[in-house]
Protein backbone atom coordinates (compact mmCIF):
# COMPACT_ATOMS: atom_id res chain seq x y z
CA UNK A 1 0.00 0.00 0.00
CA UNK A 2 1.25 3.50 -1.17
CA UNK A 3 -0.46 7.00 -0.64
CA UNK A 4 0.35 10.56 -0.15
CA UNK A 5 -2.03 12.62 1.97
CA UNK A 6 -2.42 16.28 1.39
CA UNK A 7 -4.52 18.11 4.37
CA UNK A 8 -7.59 17.73 2.37
CA UNK A 9 -7.10 14.03 2.19
CA UNK A 10 -10.38 12.25 3.08
CA UNK A 11 -10.69 8.71 4.89
CA UNK A 12 -11.58 7.01 2.09
CA UNK A 13 -7.86 7.83 -0.08
CA UNK A 14 -6.06 5.49 3.13
CA UNK A 15 -9.15 3.23 4.25
CA UNK A 16 -10.91 2.37 1.15
CA UNK A 17 -14.62 3.50 -0.07
CA UNK A 18 -17.89 2.94 1.80
CA UNK A 19 -18.98 -0.01 0.61
CA UNK A 20 -22.32 0.88 -1.51
CA UNK A 21 -23.73 -2.74 -1.50
CA UNK A 22 -23.38 -2.59 2.71
CA UNK A 23 -25.35 0.63 2.72
CA UNK A 24 -28.10 -0.48 1.16
CA UNK A 25 -28.88 -2.54 3.81
CA UNK A 26 -28.47 0.11 6.32
CA UNK A 27 -24.59 -0.73 7.14
CA UNK A 28 -21.59 1.73 7.56
CA UNK A 29 -18.74 -0.16 6.16
CA UNK A 30 -15.17 0.30 4.04
CA UNK A 31 -14.44 -1.82 1.27
CA UNK A 32 -10.69 -2.03 2.57
CA UNK A 33 -9.55 -4.75 -0.10
CA UNK A 34 -6.28 -3.32 -1.88
CA UNK A 35 -6.21 -0.28 1.19
CA UNK A 36 -4.43 0.16 4.63
CA UNK A 37 -6.49 -1.81 6.92
CA UNK A 38 -5.85 -4.93 4.71
CA UNK A 39 -1.94 -4.33 4.09
CA UNK A 40 1.34 -5.77 5.53
CA UNK A 41 3.77 -3.27 4.19
CA UNK A 42 2.95 0.35 3.78
CA UNK A 43 4.76 3.87 2.64
CA UNK A 44 2.44 6.94 3.15
CA UNK A 45 4.30 10.08 2.02
CA UNK A 46 3.94 13.33 3.77
CA UNK A 47 2.21 11.69 6.55
CA UNK A 48 1.92 14.92 9.01
CA UNK A 49 -0.23 16.78 6.75
CA UNK A 50 -2.81 14.21 8.28
CA UNK A 51 -6.26 15.75 9.07
CA UNK A 52 -8.04 14.69 12.55
CA UNK A 53 -10.74 12.62 10.02
CA UNK A 54 -7.56 10.51 9.00
CA UNK A 55 -5.53 10.86 12.23
CA UNK A 56 -7.80 9.25 14.60
CA UNK A 57 -7.80 5.64 12.36
CA UNK A 58 -4.05 5.86 11.66
CA UNK A 59 -3.52 6.41 15.26
CA UNK A 60 -5.17 3.19 16.34
CA UNK A 61 -4.16 1.18 13.32
CA UNK A 62 -0.43 1.74 14.40
CA UNK A 63 -0.68 1.31 18.13
CA UNK A 64 -3.11 -1.48 18.42
CA UNK A 65 -2.74 -2.73 14.98
CA UNK A 66 -6.97 -2.61 14.42
CA UNK A 67 -9.27 -0.65 12.59
CA UNK A 68 -13.01 0.09 12.97
CA UNK A 69 -15.33 -0.86 10.09
CA UNK A 70 -18.92 0.31 10.88
CA UNK A 71 -19.97 -1.77 14.01
CA UNK A 72 -16.87 -4.19 13.94
CA UNK A 73 -13.25 -4.03 14.72
CA UNK A 74 -10.88 -5.72 12.45
CA UNK A 75 -7.29 -7.07 13.17
CA UNK A 76 -4.54 -5.23 10.38
CA UNK A 77 -2.05 -7.74 9.19
CA UNK A 78 0.59 -4.60 9.08
CA UNK A 79 3.88 -5.65 9.99
CA UNK A 80 5.94 -2.42 8.82
CA UNK A 81 4.53 1.30 7.97
CA UNK A 82 7.26 4.24 6.58
CA UNK A 83 6.39 7.63 6.58
CA UNK A 84 8.06 10.17 4.74
CA UNK A 85 7.94 14.20 5.48
CA UNK A 86 9.08 17.43 4.13
CA UNK A 87 8.79 18.74 7.43
CA UNK A 88 8.96 18.09 11.10
CA UNK A 89 5.08 18.07 12.64
CA UNK A 90 4.29 21.44 14.42
CA UNK A 91 1.17 20.97 15.43
CA UNK A 92 0.59 19.80 19.16
CA UNK A 93 -2.54 17.15 17.61
CA UNK A 94 0.23 15.35 15.59
CA UNK A 95 2.74 14.22 18.30
CA UNK A 96 1.10 11.50 19.08
CA UNK A 97 1.43 10.15 15.28
CA UNK A 98 5.14 10.72 15.42
CA UNK A 99 5.74 9.39 18.55
CA UNK A 100 4.58 5.75 17.00
CA UNK A 101 7.23 6.02 14.58
CA UNK A 102 9.69 4.36 16.36
CA UNK A 103 12.67 4.57 14.00
CA UNK A 104 13.51 8.37 12.64
CA UNK A 105 15.88 8.88 9.66
CA UNK A 106 16.96 12.57 8.28
CA UNK A 107 17.53 12.50 4.31
CA UNK A 108 19.61 14.71 3.53
CA UNK A 109 20.39 15.72 -0.19
CA UNK A 110 22.56 13.82 -2.80
CA UNK A 111 26.12 15.09 -1.82
CA UNK A 112 28.79 16.76 -4.24
CA UNK A 113 30.33 13.38 -4.20
CA UNK A 114 26.88 11.37 -5.16
CA UNK A 115 25.77 13.71 -7.86
CA UNK A 116 27.31 12.58 -10.62
CA UNK A 117 26.18 8.62 -10.00
CA UNK A 118 22.53 10.07 -9.16
CA UNK A 119 22.57 12.35 -12.92
CA UNK A 120 24.75 9.40 -14.86
CA UNK A 121 21.37 6.71 -13.32
CA UNK A 122 18.76 6.34 -16.29
CA UNK A 123 14.83 5.06 -14.74
CA UNK A 124 15.22 2.07 -16.08
CA UNK A 125 18.47 0.77 -14.51
CA UNK A 126 16.76 2.03 -10.90
CA UNK A 127 13.56 0.10 -12.09
CA UNK A 128 15.43 -3.40 -13.25
CA UNK A 129 17.34 -3.03 -9.20
CA UNK A 130 14.27 -2.58 -7.69
CA UNK A 131 12.38 -5.49 -9.28
CA UNK A 132 15.78 -7.59 -8.87
CA UNK A 133 15.34 -7.30 -5.75
CA UNK A 134 11.82 -8.01 -4.54
CA UNK A 135 12.22 -11.11 -6.93
CA UNK A 136 15.35 -12.57 -4.21
CA UNK A 137 14.32 -10.73 -0.77
CA UNK A 138 10.77 -11.61 0.23
CA UNK A 139 9.69 -11.83 4.09
CA UNK A 140 7.00 -14.16 4.81
CA UNK A 141 4.13 -13.15 7.53
CA UNK A 142 4.69 -15.69 9.92
CA UNK A 143 8.32 -16.13 10.22
CA UNK A 144 8.67 -12.40 11.09
CA UNK A 145 6.02 -13.07 13.64
CA UNK A 146 8.25 -16.04 15.10
CA UNK A 147 10.90 -14.03 15.02
CA UNK A 148 9.49 -11.27 16.89
CA UNK A 149 8.24 -13.73 19.66
CA UNK A 150 11.36 -15.35 20.29
CA UNK A 151 13.77 -11.95 20.27
CA UNK A 152 10.88 -10.98 23.28
CA UNK A 153 10.82 -14.29 25.11
CA UNK A 154 14.62 -15.28 24.69
CA UNK A 155 16.22 -12.70 25.09
CA UNK A 156 17.72 -11.36 28.23
CA UNK A 157 18.07 -7.54 29.15
CA UNK A 158 20.98 -7.19 31.51
CA UNK A 159 20.71 -4.46 34.63
CA UNK A 160 23.49 -2.18 32.59
CA UNK A 161 20.83 -1.96 30.06
CA UNK A 162 18.30 -1.44 31.62
CA UNK A 163 20.50 1.78 33.73
CA UNK A 164 21.23 3.08 30.12
CA UNK A 165 18.17 3.22 28.83
CA UNK A 166 16.80 4.93 32.82
CA UNK A 167 19.49 7.21 32.95
CA UNK A 168 19.35 7.93 28.72
CA UNK A 169 15.48 9.43 29.64
CA UNK A 170 16.26 11.67 32.75
CA UNK A 171 19.10 12.83 30.99
CA UNK A 172 17.69 13.93 27.49
CA UNK A 173 14.26 14.93 29.81
CA UNK A 174 15.80 17.19 32.81
CA UNK A 175 19.45 18.07 31.64
CA UNK A 176 19.04 18.76 27.83
CA UNK A 177 18.39 22.31 27.04
CA UNK A 178 15.55 22.56 25.24
CA UNK A 179 14.20 18.71 26.78
CA UNK A 180 13.65 15.51 24.68
CA UNK A 181 10.68 13.89 25.55
CA UNK A 182 10.85 10.57 25.68
CA UNK A 183 7.29 8.85 26.14
CA UNK A 184 6.72 5.44 28.44
CA UNK A 185 5.50 3.49 24.95
CA UNK A 186 8.59 4.74 23.14
CA UNK A 187 10.87 3.66 26.11
CA UNK A 188 8.62 0.22 25.95
CA UNK A 189 9.84 -0.01 22.08
CA UNK A 190 13.38 0.90 22.74
CA UNK A 191 13.47 -2.45 24.88
CA UNK A 192 11.67 -4.35 22.29
CA UNK A 193 14.27 -3.09 19.37
CA UNK A 194 17.17 -3.84 21.71
CA UNK A 195 16.06 -7.52 21.68
CA UNK A 196 15.47 -7.69 18.02
CA UNK A 197 18.93 -6.79 17.81
CA UNK A 198 20.73 -9.13 19.96
CA UNK A 199 18.47 -11.96 18.59
CA UNK A 200 18.85 -11.41 14.81
CA UNK A 201 23.18 -10.70 16.01
CA UNK A 202 22.76 -14.29 17.38
CA UNK A 203 23.06 -13.39 20.76
CA UNK A 204 21.60 -14.64 24.06
CA UNK A 205 21.14 -11.15 25.42
CA UNK A 206 21.35 -7.53 24.73
CA UNK A 207 24.72 -5.57 24.63
CA UNK A 208 25.69 -2.06 25.57
CA UNK A 209 26.70 -1.84 22.33
CA UNK A 210 22.97 -2.37 21.17
CA UNK A 211 22.28 1.12 22.67
CA UNK A 212 24.30 2.95 19.97
CA UNK A 213 21.01 2.11 17.73
CA UNK A 214 19.11 4.34 20.45
CA UNK A 215 20.26 7.53 18.66
CA UNK A 216 17.72 6.23 15.59
CA UNK A 217 15.09 6.36 18.14
CA UNK A 218 15.16 8.90 20.84
CA UNK A 219 15.36 12.30 19.10
CA UNK A 220 12.68 14.56 18.20
CA UNK A 221 14.36 16.87 15.47
CA UNK A 222 17.64 15.90 14.01
CA UNK A 223 20.19 18.16 15.60
CA UNK A 224 19.06 16.37 18.77
CA UNK A 225 20.78 12.88 17.59
CA UNK A 226 24.54 13.46 18.29
CA UNK A 227 23.49 14.83 21.81
CA UNK A 228 21.67 11.29 22.04
CA UNK A 229 24.70 9.68 20.23
CA UNK A 230 27.33 11.57 22.13
CA UNK A 231 25.44 10.73 25.82
CA UNK A 232 25.34 6.74 24.67
CA UNK A 233 29.57 7.01 23.84
CA UNK A 234 30.36 8.33 26.88
CA UNK A 235 28.59 5.62 28.77
CA UNK A 236 30.24 2.99 27.10
CA UNK A 237 33.76 4.41 28.19
CA UNK A 238 32.53 6.08 30.96
CA UNK A 239 34.91 7.12 33.31
CA UNK A 240 32.61 6.96 36.70
CA UNK A 241 33.66 3.50 37.50
CA UNK A 242 37.44 4.00 37.11
CA UNK A 243 37.06 6.72 39.90
CA UNK A 244 34.84 4.07 41.85
CA UNK A 245 37.82 1.76 42.10
CA UNK A 246 39.89 4.38 43.11
CA UNK A 247 38.16 5.73 45.72
CA UNK A 248 37.94 1.90 47.09
CA UNK A 249 41.68 1.53 46.74
CA UNK A 250 41.80 4.37 48.65
CA UNK A 251 39.94 3.18 51.64
CA UNK A 252 41.88 0.02 51.76
CA UNK A 253 45.34 2.02 51.54
CA UNK A 254 44.14 4.06 54.43
CA UNK A 255 42.84 1.05 56.76
CA UNK A 256 46.38 -0.57 55.81
CA UNK A 257 48.48 2.84 56.98
CA UNK A 258 46.26 2.73 59.71
CA UNK A 259 46.90 -0.97 60.87
CA UNK A 260 50.40 -0.51 60.17
CA UNK A 261 51.39 2.22 62.33
CA UNK A 262 49.52 0.63 65.05
CA UNK A 263 52.21 -2.40 64.56
CA UNK A 264 49.78 -4.81 63.00
CA UNK A 265 51.40 -6.46 59.47
CA UNK A 266 52.49 -9.82 58.29
CA UNK A 267 52.85 -10.61 62.10
CA UNK A 268 49.94 -9.38 63.58
CA UNK A 269 46.45 -9.05 64.12
CA UNK A 270 44.75 -6.92 61.08
CA UNK A 271 41.00 -6.59 61.67
CA UNK A 272 40.91 -7.89 57.95
CA UNK A 273 42.97 -5.68 55.99
CA UNK A 274 44.54 -8.22 54.94
CA UNK A 275 41.02 -9.90 53.17
CA UNK A 276 39.77 -6.24 52.05
CA UNK A 277 43.28 -5.80 50.35
CA UNK A 278 43.24 -9.46 48.73
CA UNK A 279 39.50 -8.22 47.94
CA UNK A 280 40.20 -4.78 45.88
CA UNK A 281 42.95 -6.71 43.75
CA UNK A 282 40.30 -9.70 42.96
CA UNK A 283 38.12 -6.86 41.99
CA UNK A 284 40.38 -4.84 40.20
CA UNK A 285 41.60 -8.09 38.11
CA UNK A 286 38.57 -8.89 37.36
CA UNK A 287 37.38 -5.24 35.94
CA UNK A 288 40.72 -5.47 33.76
CA UNK A 289 40.15 -8.52 32.34
CA UNK A 290 36.80 -7.73 31.60
CA UNK A 291 37.56 -4.47 30.10
CA UNK A 292 40.15 -6.38 27.81
CA UNK A 293 37.42 -8.81 26.81
CA UNK A 294 35.01 -5.75 25.64
CA UNK A 295 37.63 -3.95 23.96
CA UNK A 296 38.32 -7.04 22.24
CA UNK A 297 35.00 -7.85 21.17
CA UNK A 298 33.86 -4.33 20.79
CA UNK A 299 34.96 -4.55 16.65
CA UNK A 300 32.92 -7.28 16.11
CA UNK A 301 29.69 -6.64 18.38
CA UNK A 302 30.41 -3.11 16.15
CA UNK A 303 31.64 -4.55 12.58
CA UNK A 304 29.15 -7.40 12.24
CA UNK A 305 25.96 -5.91 13.83
CA UNK A 306 23.29 -6.38 11.03
CA UNK A 307 21.46 -3.18 12.14
CA UNK A 308 24.42 -0.90 11.85
CA UNK A 309 26.00 -0.11 8.50
CA UNK A 310 29.73 -0.22 7.72
CA UNK A 311 30.62 3.13 7.79
CA UNK A 312 28.27 3.85 10.78
CA UNK A 313 30.26 1.22 12.95
CA UNK A 314 33.62 2.28 11.81
CA UNK A 315 32.29 5.61 12.93
CA UNK A 316 31.61 4.46 16.65
CA UNK A 317 34.61 2.54 16.91
CA UNK A 318 36.68 4.89 16.29
CA UNK A 319 35.25 6.77 18.85
CA UNK A 320 35.21 4.55 21.14
CA UNK A 321 38.67 2.87 20.60
CA UNK A 322 40.96 5.80 22.27
CA UNK A 323 38.52 6.09 25.79
CA UNK A 324 38.44 2.23 25.97
CA UNK A 325 42.24 1.78 25.85
CA UNK A 326 42.41 5.06 28.39
CA UNK A 327 40.75 3.13 30.60
CA UNK A 328 42.02 -0.02 30.74
CA UNK A 329 45.76 1.95 31.43
CA UNK A 330 43.85 3.43 34.07
CA UNK A 331 42.79 0.02 35.66
CA UNK A 332 46.02 -1.54 35.20
CA UNK A 333 47.69 1.17 37.27
CA UNK A 334 45.44 1.12 39.78
CA UNK A 335 46.28 -3.06 39.84
CA UNK A 336 49.81 -1.99 39.71
CA UNK A 337 49.08 -0.03 42.85
CA UNK A 338 46.92 -2.22 44.86
CA UNK A 339 49.76 -5.18 44.48
CA UNK A 340 52.12 -2.67 45.36
CA UNK A 341 49.88 -2.41 48.88
CA UNK A 342 49.09 -5.72 49.09
CA UNK A 343 53.56 -6.49 49.55
CA UNK A 344 54.05 -3.73 51.68
CA UNK A 345 51.39 -5.09 53.91
CA UNK A 346 52.59 -8.52 53.85
CA UNK A 347 56.22 -7.78 54.19
CA UNK A 348 56.15 -4.76 56.65
CA UNK A 349 57.15 -2.45 54.91
CA UNK A 350 58.60 1.24 56.84
CA UNK A 351 55.39 4.24 55.90
CA UNK A 352 58.18 6.36 55.22
CA UNK A 353 58.68 3.45 52.11
CA UNK A 354 55.06 3.44 51.72
CA UNK A 355 54.60 7.16 51.06
CA UNK A 356 57.93 6.76 48.60
CA UNK A 357 55.93 3.92 46.89
CA UNK A 358 52.29 5.64 46.25
CA UNK A 359 52.90 9.08 47.07
CA UNK A 360 49.67 10.05 45.90
CA UNK A 361 47.07 7.40 47.61
CA UNK A 362 49.98 9.12 50.39
CA UNK A 363 48.78 12.50 50.15
CA UNK A 364 45.58 11.88 49.72
CA UNK A 365 45.56 9.89 53.28
CA UNK A 366 47.49 12.20 55.21
CA UNK A 367 45.50 15.35 54.08
CA UNK A 368 42.09 14.11 54.03
CA UNK A 369 42.85 11.84 57.35
CA UNK A 370 41.20 12.23 60.97
CA UNK A 371 44.01 14.19 62.32
CA UNK A 372 43.48 11.08 65.44
CA UNK A 373 44.31 8.91 62.53
CA UNK A 374 47.57 10.33 61.52
CA UNK A 375 48.86 11.41 64.87
CA UNK A 376 50.94 8.01 65.04
CA UNK A 377 52.51 8.22 62.35
CA UNK A 378 53.81 11.85 63.67
CA UNK A 379 52.66 13.32 60.20
CA UNK A 380 50.72 16.34 60.72
CA UNK A 381 47.58 16.81 57.79
CA UNK A 382 47.95 18.95 55.49
CA UNK A 383 45.38 22.56 55.71
CA UNK A 384 44.84 21.98 59.55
Amino acid sequence: CQHPLTRFSVPEELFGPLSLRALEEDVYKRNTAGYLPEAQVAFIDEVFKANSAVLNALLMILNEKRFDNGNEQVKVPLVCLVGASNELPQDPELQALYDRFLFRKMVNPVSDAGISNLLSSTPAEASSRATASSATAKLETAWLQDLADKARSEIAVPDKVIDILARLRSHLMNECEPPIYISDRRLLKCVGMLKMSAYTNGRAEVSEFDCLLLKHVCWSSPDEQDKVNDWIVDQLVSQTETKQLRYLLLGVFTRCCKAMGNGAGAAGEDGGVASDIEEIVEILAGKLSSMRMQRDAVSGLLLENVWLCREEAEVVLEQLQNPLDKSIAQVESLLEDALTVEACYGESVPLYAVADLLPEYWSDFIRKGDIEDVKPLGIKPLGK
